[in-house]
């Protein structure tokens, strides 16, 4: 994997952090996409929640990863 300049890492971090404001706003408690664990739990309660929409970003946040990083897990 190749190293990821100061700037890179800087643009990289806000976008995780604007990612995880739009997950939450939509019902999304917690969001790992570890090498080793690929997991997403829901706020039942939200009103904002579309599972449609979630389950085909993680799909394609999954698919991103393992075109990568070479990693299947069938897991989100």
């Amino acid at each position: 994997m190749k190293t990821i300049q100061q700037e890179e890492y800087t643009k990289l971090n806000k976008a995780l952090y604007d990612l995880e404001d739009i997950l939450a706003c939509m019902g999304v408690r917690e969001f790992s996409l570890s090498p080793e664990k690929h997991n997403m739990k829901f706020d039942m309660n939200s009103e904002n929640m579309d599972t449609e929409l979630l389950y085909a970003f993680c799909r394609n946040i999954t698919q991103i990863h393992d075109d990568k990083f070479g990693t299947q897990n069938p897991h989100c």
